[in-house]
């Protein structure tokens, strides 16, 4: 770990008149650059004036922070980033959480410019009070090494002399300020910065994860489902900084309103609520000293145009005579998208983030703010004319119209506001504890349009999330205590079974212990909920076995329910007929892994198997002479017997990790319901998922004058034969088919085996990053001079039905980090 030497400039203890005129200057400046470069990158997007008065907002919010700081005490000189670094290296932390047992894909942005070197001396690495990430990654060779051929900013203003250094008179800052740890939950899904991916959303970034099979509904924005090992779209649950961000009303994870350019590596692991599955957010901490302006601009032959800016900057500032490090960051993020059916464009898309921080010796503060602003089309699928064969939907223009109820829209309104402290609360202990919370403002909107096009279901709901959690080293063990709360109200409904309160409450334990080379994990907890109580409990092993590695996991836990599962919602979705405590039955998984490295090969293959009893699921409910794959209403209905599934994933590698030169890699899942004949709804739910899935990629990467460094990459994947599963566009929810109509316009058509093929380019020079994507390239196009463009040769090219993916679309992105 590096440090950076510390050079003092002068100090403006006596001059808060102009420090203020100069953050404030700072802040009109920032303003103005942002609009310059969302009009260079995007000249057709437009940035509405109510979004730049939000994105005001929050700069103003600090603004009034940093203000304090010379009312207060003297505000401390920035680091001198030119200073030699100190190449002493820091203990390594211990592990506080599963071992990466899955290699992550290849990293396929070979070098990282967006940061500058660290700043350890600000933010140092916890060795003794918190637990550590432990995910055992590969090294994330993304990194470049620090520019020096870049001139540094002179911290002394034209014609004035540096004063002479009172740093004898002024708080020291210190050697290791309070930090907020990041979550510890779970293996990355991805090696790299999100913001450094081609990816269009996080559920493509959770694909990446062996044994994730993606249902894909080919429109960007829209909720794609992400099945991890075999397991249903419904059973994963999102955290961001440990506080969940579902939907208070369908139960689904909103990864869809998640702007991935703000965000650290997705960690995929234990879900501390109760589910099945928890996948961990954490805001990214942007450690350089200096400040940094980040730009990710996205556009694509669909209409795509989005753009993603963020800034962040740290300084020392005394509070109380006691020194300390302020950081103040916000992002504001847009996008609208068109599309070639109807229905399908993304209307409005705004995000807006910020973040207040401040660390002291033994305290750390933070507020932040996370607004999003989602409009988006909900049609019910692509179905032909009746007097049209069933291809005719891959036929464009002449099946642009074909969207079956494209009036339709779905709209989210959320807003979560977040205070954090840490620090010694408890007397007693070393150890520093965690306090959170956060507010929460949620509207879901959906106008079905049709035959009801004055009809506008609306839920407006305020919620309320607390975390407690304390850190303990009792000898070898790391240990962790916490609670966790949520409590949601309805103020404004029209929808008559939507109302009241619901609240969920969850304890929890998580031990970390290490006997030599072998590593054990353990996580207990007891959830409890207005209709539902059950523990839980997992372990993780790891352990070498000379060149090979070993991993095991188990893992226990319940089934959680959402709202409209046992609630319902007016005609579109009828609850379970019956809601006890036997309906909630228990989740049971294991997982049994081996890994080894021989010269250029890495080999993983691992088995997986899970049970639920009383399975829970929403069931498309098909009318007669249905023509779409769709269904206006779905049910709630559970297994009287288990759902049991069994399977294998493997990948191998042939020079993965190479700077230079050709290289592949191959994965595959195969994947068996055991139950698949115990009843219908069993061979219902068996037929959603495929029986063998997969992906590869073969590429080069090499080096041109030394600053142009490329990455160039063929990707395909492909599925067997399957059913799939059913969108229900009013909840953004999927559903599991009928077993034998899963496309009602061709009856006992079944999806498969397809598959699709994909050619990226991936340049970095001097600091920017350019992503260049050709999808589907397997697609033909019609014979020139038609006046069709046929975008498909290939019927069923879909994964849900019927939503076609796009022939030979292109898209193009670009990120730019400003050091300034």
């Amino acid at each position: 770990m590096r440090r950076l030497g510390v050079q003092r400039t002068p100090s403006f203890a006596h001059d808060s008149e102009r420090t203020a005129d100069r953050l404030l200057f700072f802040l009109a400046s920032t303003q103005t650059r942002i609009r310059r470069a969302a009009r260079r990158l995007c000249p057709c997007m437009r940035v509405s004036s109510s979004d730049l008065r939000m994105g005001c907002g929050v700069g103003l919010l600090m603004m009034v922070f940093v203000l304090l700081g010379p009312l207060l005490s003297p505000v401390h000189a920035q680091v001198d980033s030119t200073a030699a670094p100190d190449t002493t290296v820091t203990p390594a932390e211990t592990a506080d959480a599963p071992a990466d047992t899955t290699r992550a894909p290849a990293d396929t942005t070979r070098q990282d410019t967006t940061l500058a070197p660290q700043d350890t001396t600000l933010t140092p690495a916890d060795t003794t009070e918190r637990p550590a990430d432990t995910t055992d990654a590969r090294a994330d060779t993304t990194r470049a090494p620090a520019d020096t051929t870049a001139t540094q900013a002179d911290t002394t203003q034209a014609g004035e002399s540096a004063p002479p250094d009172t740093a004898e008179t002024r708080p020291e800052l210190p050697d290791d300020p309070r930090t907020f740890p990041k979550p510890v939950y779970g293996r990355p899904a991805i090696d790299s910065l999100p913001t450094l991916t081609p990816h269009v959303g996080l559920e493509h970034m959770l694909a990446q994860q062996p044994g994730s099979f993606l249902y894909d509904l080919a429109a960007v924005g829209w909720p794609h489902g992400w099945s991890p090992s075999g397991l249903g779209p419904h059973r994963s649950r999102l955290w961001i900084e440990g506080h969940p961000y579902n939907s208070p009303l369908t139960g689904r994870a909103r990864f869809d309103l998640v702007p991935t350019a703000f965000l650290r590596r997705p960690g995929i692991g234990v879900d501390p609520g109760g589910g099945g599955t928890g996948v961990h957010l954490s805001w990214r901490s942007f450690p350089p000293r200096r400040p940094i302006t980040e730009l990710r601009y996205r556009r694509d032959s669909n209409g795509q145009q989005a753009i993603e800016v963020s800034h962040s900057q740290k300084h020392r500032l005394p509070l109380f005579g006691e020194a300390g490090i302020f950081q103040a960051t916000f992002g504001y993020g847009g996008r609208t998208t068109g599309s070639i059916y109807a229905g399908s464009e993304l209307r409005r898309e705004r995000r807006i983030w910020g973040r207040l921080r401040y660390q002291r010796d033994e305290w750390a503060f933070e507020l932040s703010d996370f607004s999003s602003r989602h409009s988006i089309g909900a049609h019910g699928g692509v179905v032909s004319p009746p007097d049209a064969s069933f291809e005719t939907i891959y036929v464009v223009p002449r099946c642009e119209a074909c969207s079956h109820n494209p009036q339709a829209r779905r709209r989210t309104y959320r807003n979560d506001l977040t205070a954090r402290v840490r620090g010694p609360l408890l007397p007693g202990l070393s150890a520093p504890t965690e306090l959170s919370a956060t507010w929460t403002s949620n509207t879901f909107d959906f106008e079905p349009g049709g035959a009801s096009p004055d009809t506008t279901w609306t839920v407006v709901m305020d919620g309320g999330h607390g975390t407690v959690q304390q850190l303990l080293r009792l000898g070898p063990n790391h240990l962790t205590l916490g609670a966790r709360g949520s409590i949601w109200q309805v103020s404004d409904s029209n929808v008559r079974q939507v109302g009241g309160t619901r609240w969920a409450g969850h304890a929890f334990a998580r031990d970390s212990l290490r006997l030599g080379a072998t590593q054990l994990v353990l996580d207990g907890g007891w959830h409890s909920t207005i209709d539902q109580q059950y523990p839980s409990a997992s372990a993780h092993l790891t352990q070498p076995l000379g060149p090979f590695r070993f991993t095991a996991s188990a893992t226990a836990t319940g089934q959680r329910l959402s709202w409209i599962e046992t609630a319902g919602f007016e005609d579109l979705v009828m609850p379970l007929p019956e809601v006890s405590p036997s309906v909630f039955g228990r989740v049971l998984r294991g997982t049994a892994g081996l890994e080894v490295h021989a010269g250029p090969f890495d080999l993983r293959a691992e088995g997986f198997a899970h049970q639920i009893r009383k399975a829970v699921d929403l069931y498309a409910i098909p009318s007669l002479e249905q023509r779409v794959a769709s269904a206006d209403t779905v049910a709630a209905r559970q297994t009287e017997t288990p759902v049991r599934r069994v399977g294998a994933t493997g990948s191998i590698g042939w020079r993965r990790d190479a700077d230079w030169g050709l290289y592949a890699t191959v994965r595959g899942t195969a994947l068996t319901t055991l139950s698949a004949g115990d009843s219908r709804l069993h061979t219902r739910l068996a037929r959603t998922l495929p029986r063998f899935y997969g992906e590869g990629r073969i590429g080069a990467r090499f080096v041109f004058f030394q600053d142009l460094i490329t990455d160039l990459y063929v990707e395909a994947r492909g599925w067997s034969t399957m059913n799939s599963r059913w969108f229900h566009p009013p909840t953004g929810r999927f559903a599991v088919p009928p077993a034998t109509n899963p496309v009602p316009v061709r009856p006992g058509y079944r999806l498969g085996p397809n598959g699709t093929v994909d050619a990226h380019a991936e340049i970095k020079l001097r600091g920017a990053t350019l992503f260049f994507t050709f999808e589907n390239i397997q697609l033909s196009l019609a014979q020139p001079g038609t006046f069709e463009r046929q975008a498909t040769t290939q019927a069923g090219a879909f994964i849900v039905p019927v939503y076609p993916l796009p022939g030979r679309l292109f898209r193009f992105g670009v990120h730019w980090p400003i050091f300034d």
